[in-house]
């Protein structure tokens, strides 16, 4: 693998030679790698490099991925975003999530053929200046997708079949019998004490968790099943945290609330009843509203000079590819999400501050359990088309 700029070499891996040089590529992603006509990629180099080039050792890594441009969102002008991930990264780091993934913008050709533009973008991973885990800790993932995973475990509260927790570290190759157990005996521990309206300052960080969920709700995601949950413990004695935020396409979907506040299918809709995480959640938003709209819109031009001359000319060159995609310029993309952001913004604080402690909106267990592979809930004037779907946590074909 080569990167360039300005026809000058910036890096290259050179030959591959397991663990010493070169690369490996593949497809990732579930809907996305299986539909979109531009493959997302994990890439795994064969000694730690920072792709992003920054001046600091510790972003060195092995795991990156290049994920697709194109985002298909009935929301948006088109029904289509280029620039949500730049949203989503700006919105995390406002409110303050302990790490968000750091991204460029590349052009990408494999083989010789150009394959589009695409973020090049840190992976969620065990990392220095990643996700900080001991040797002793673990990061596992909230998984709809759990049946495609060599090894996985459920808590004795998943009585459905769509989630099982999968793992992010250790490597599911390395988890013995033993650590299944320790960690599934942690999870059901904590689950006990969520549900059961126990003392939750003994075992989730809330700041953690009340950061995760007022990045949906500002977003208005609407994703309950197939956006990526991460839950980490750093180490033996650490209380238990939420990832980094990862799926931002659905934003604006949801008018109120994001979807994930009040279903019951993850922690939050319980989370809700014990009155600690809901002060900490309300102080967090008190204390990010008032500038929230400025913030976006400052950071957002930061993004505007560091791309406006190459995004739209990179996106001509992608439209070659890919002729129904990238159908918006730059800069009135980035309008169109400022203005949106503001008038979201009113409308949530009102919401906010009268609905927060209503959690039983929907109950989205016991509605729907035929969904696909976007993770989007379907009903009977959708399903059963031609596709693959997911009922009850398995994989059905319609033909």
């Amino acid at each position: 693998m080569m990167m360039t700029l300005n026809g000058e070499t910036l890096y290259d891996t050179e030959e591959y030679e397991k663990n010493v040089s070169g690369m490996r590529i593949k497809i990732r992603g579930n809907s996305t790698g299986a539909y979109l006509a531009q493959h997302p990629y994990k890439i795994k180099l064969s000694k730690k490099y920072d792709l992003l080039g920054r001046d600091d050792t510790s972003f060195q890594h092995k795991e990156w991925l290049l994920l697709s441009m194109y985002v298909w969102n009935p929301k948006m002008t088109h029904e289509e975003s280029n620039i949500l991930y730049m949203l989503g990264s700006i919105v995390s780091k406002i409110v303050g999530k302990e790490w968000t993934p750091e991204f460029n913008l590349v052009n990408v050709e494999i083989n010789g053929e150009y394959q589009g533009m695409y973020y090049l973008m840190e992976s969620v991973s065990r990392g220095d200046a990643r996700v900080i885990l001991s040797k002793t800790g673990f990061m596992i993932e909230h998984d709809p997708f759990w049946w495609n995973e060599d090894k996985y475990f459920k808590t004795d509260s998943q009585t459905n079949n769509y989630f099982r927790f999968t793992y992010k570290y250790p490597d599911s190759d390395d988890v013995t019998d033993d650590i299944q157990n320790t960690i599934q005996n942690y999870m059901n521990d904590v689950e006990n004490v969520i549900y059961n309206n126990g003392d939750i300052t003994q075992c989730i960080d809330i700041l953690s968790f009340a950061k995760w969920i007022l990045i949906h709700d500002i977003l208005g995601t609407d994703d309950t099943v197939g956006c990526n949950r991460f839950l980490y413990r750093k180490d033996n004695t650490s209380l238990l945290q939420m990832g980094p935020v990862w799926d931002y396409d659905s934003s604006f979907k949801s008018d109120g609330l994001s979807t994930l506040h009040t279903s019951d299918l993850f922690y939050y809709h319980y989370l809700f009843n014990h009155p600690e995480f809901t002060r900490i959640y309300l102080n967090l938003w008190n204390n990010i509203k008032a500038t929230l709209s400025n913030d976006i819109k400052d950071e957002f031009e930061k993004y505007w000079s560091k791309y406006s001359n190459t995004f739209d000319e990179s996106m001509s060159i992608h439209q070659k590819k890919y002729p129904s995609e990238g159908m918006n310029s730059f800069r009135s993309q980035i309008d169109e999400i400022i203005s949106k952001m503001t008038d979201r913004i009113n409308l949530l604080d009102n919401y906010i501050q009268t609905n927060i402690h209503h959690t039983t909106l929907r109950n989205t267990k016991k509605k729907h359990n035929i969904y696909n592979l976007n993770g989007q809930q379907l009903n009977s004037s959708t399903y059963p088309h031609k596709g693959i779907y997911i009922k009850n946590g398995h994989k059905i074909v319609v033909h």
